[in-house]
């Protein structure tokens, strides 16, 4: 099921019931033509509920089983992908979204191959950034038409990814399992930037606050800044 509670006193605002397995991915809130919808992506759909009654506004299927990366949202569209067990990557249009759009017009584009799986992708600008299941290959499109700008890179000492990509300031940030951040800048031509290490491992995404970047290791907090 999904619950919203009142966050000031914890009491349930609303519940529903939803037909799912196990799923990883956080939900978001969105705001479109108006109104709040939170967004959740499942192994049997990803689907958009009206934030303040908890109903079903639109579904779609094709994802694949264990949804690990959560979907990322911006002007109208909703990008969801998985890699478990079948690759797919869906660009959804919430304008007209209306019950199961399933193989409908909203699903503007579509890719299977080099999809996420526990990174979540990263929209920053009007380019998408995605890691190819949760390995060193990083691919850049544009995210309204899904067309390749420049589409996959390979990431230079960069192997298991668990932690999503980050932006900031004209650069993305890629770290991995091993404690190996990749930098690398936003453009329609990446170049790598820097290859930083600390010696502790990374699953959780990194946090960017004003000119700090956040990251959790297993052993230690660390708070990375220019001086």
């Amino acid at each position: 099921f999904v619950v919203a509670l009142n966050k000031h006193t914890g009491e349930p605002r609303w519940q529903v019931l939803r037909d799912e397995v196990t799923s990883w991915a956080t939900p978001i809130v969105v705001k479109h033509d108006g109104k709040f919808q939170v967004i959740i992506s499942g192994t049997k759909r990803v689907r958009g509920y009206d934030l303040t009654t908890g109903d079903l506004i639109w579904e779609c299927g094709g994802l694949s089983a264990n949804i690990v990366a959560s979907p990322v949202a911006a002007d109208g569209m909703v990008y969801t992908g998985s890699s478990y067990n079948k690759r797919i990557l869906l660009a959804i249009r919430l304008d007209g979204a209306k019950k199961d759009i399933t193989g409908s017009d909203q699903v503007v584009w579509s890719r299977t191959r080099g999809t996420p799986y526990v990174p979540s992708p990263l929209l920053y600008g009007d380019a998408l950034y995605f890691l190819a299941h949760y390995q060193g290959i990083l691919s850049r499109v544009t995210a309204k038409t899904g067309e390749d700008r420049p589409g996959a890179l390979r990431l230079p000492g960069i192997r298991n990814v668990y932690a999503s990509p980050v932006g900031a300031a004209g650069r993305v940030y890629v770290t991995d399992r091993d404690g190996t951040t990749i930098v690398i800048n936003h453009s329609d031509e990446p170049q790598i930037l820097a290859l930083n290490r600390l010696n502790d491992e990374f699953s959780a995404s990194g946090a960017l606050v004003d000119r700090e970047l956040f990251l959790r290791g297993h052993q230690n907090l660390y708070c990375i800044v220019e001086e």
